[in-house]
């Protein structure tokens, strides 16, 4: 069989394709740092439809976690013989998702996906659920049609949205033997509206939590209090303003091209209002290109904070909460890299360009142990905003790229 039956399978499957995305996305597959009792539940119906393909080999590596009920956070490595056993296309997808943000900002249920004028609608559609259906039916519809023609395996994890330290990153400590330096690893984690974008770099991850500590007070006796709020406030315009000056270095491989140093969270401090507040929490979230070190900018975060503690008799301090140094590139003309170009190209006629990204996707944990992995999907980057949606012909033409990498 050709090709194009197995492209027309999967136009005879896409009504499966979407059921199968709003069931699994009804389920809030949230991990105990977000307040959610884990992946087990949308798991059971992710396992329940791979063993229905009739997989030649299944193996389950769930990480201990008793933060949740069932004790374990869920993997899932599903295993598909080919004509060609000496490589194996993996596309590893994650189950969990984050959690819907401002309800007030949504339309519907965030977990009460809907169908509506071509698109799905609800939280975790579109990260990671349009390519974890994706993968199912590419599968799916190879081995109905065409049969595989090299291994294929579909990884399905848990715990990417909160550090993957208890999914890929605990598989790979696992089981290190599962993943070979000749297999092809696509991560579809990432992409763009165009799908011309293959992602083989990563900037630096660093994310920050700054503590200011002063003196409370009621909000009368200013003379009495040393306010951290007032503290922070400057502590944060003032890291504005110096790190992108340091570090302002270019590199238009990466998009944005630049490091960013952007502040997120800040943590709730006096729960009333006529009382200046003693202590102040807030974070800053750090990409940082590849050639900058992150000591560099912790130093620098050091120096602003001994600064603002002069200047407002305060005490600061400065601890990295989060940090994951860019592992190294995968190559330009690594196999999965032509593979997936080729294939976009057959599918969508676009001609896809290796490039960087801002963001941190769980390929790096790959590129870490030396594996070379690529990043790619297409997809309407509603990834965490309210309203997340899906178009289905994207769900469809994904299908069809990842069906085509595994003929």
């Amino acid at each position: 069989m050709s090709f194009q039956e197995t492209t027309a399978r999967i136009d005879e499957l896409k009504d499966q394709s979407v059921e199968l995305l709003v069931r699994i996305c009804s389920v809030p597959a949230l991990g105990p740092e977000n307040n959610g009792i884990g992946e087990m539940e949308k798991y059971g119906l992710v396992k329940e439809f791979c063993l229905s393909l009739g997989p030649d080999r299944i193996e389950e590596i769930h990480a201990p976690d008793d933060r949740v009920p069932d004790g374990v956070r869920p993997n899932l490595m599903v295993i598909f013989n080919g004509r060609d056993p000496s490589r194996t296309l993996w596309i590893l997808t994650h189950i969990d998702v984050v959690p819907p943000g401002e309800l007030r900002l949504w339309e519907h249920d965030p977990f009460q996906p809907i169908v509506k004028d071509g698109f799905v609608l609800g939280r975790g559609v579109e990260d990671n659920g349009q390519a974890l259906v994706a993968s199912l039916f590419a599968a799916r519809a190879v081995k109905e049609t065409c049969g595989f023609g090299l291994n294929v395996g579909l990884a399905l994890v848990s715990d990417e949205e909160t550090g993957s330290g208890l999914g890929l990153d605990y598989v790979l400590r696992e089981r290190p033997d599962l993943f070979g330096p000749q297999d092809l690893i696509l991560v579809p984690d990432a992409g763009n509206r165009e799908g011309d974008q293959i992602e083989i770099a990563e900037k630096h991850l660093l994310q920050v939590r700054f503590t200011v500590r002063g003196a409370q007070a009621h909000a009368s006796r200013p003379d009495l209090s040393r306010n951290s709020l007032r503290a922070a406030a400057n502590f944060i315009v003032e890291l504005d303003q110096a790190l992108p000056a340091r570090f302002g270095e270019s590199n238009t491989f990466f998009n944005p091209p630049a490091s960013t140093f952007e502040p997120t969270r800040k943590d709730a401090n006096v729960p009333n209002v006529n009382t200046i507040p003693g202590e102040d929490v807030f974070f800053f979230d750090c990409r940082v290109l590849p050639e900058v070190s992150l000591d560099d900018v912790l130093e620098e975060m050091n120096r602003v904070a001994q600064a603002v503690a002069g200047r407002f008799g305060v005490e600061t301090s400065v601890e990295a909460h989060l940090r994951f140094d860019a592992p190294e590139p995968t190559p330009q003309d690594s196999p999965v890299v032509l593979a997936l170009a080729q294939a976009i190209q057959e599918v969508y006629g676009v001609q896809a360009r290796p490039h960087g990204i801002g963001g941190q996707t769980v390929a790096a944990f790959f590129r870490k142990k030396g594996l070379k992995a690529a990043v790619w999907e297409r997809i309407l980057q509603m990834a965490h905003a309210p309203n997340e949606k899906i178009s289905i012909d994207n769900l469809a033409g994904n299908t069809r790229v990842f069906a085509r990498m595994m003929i």
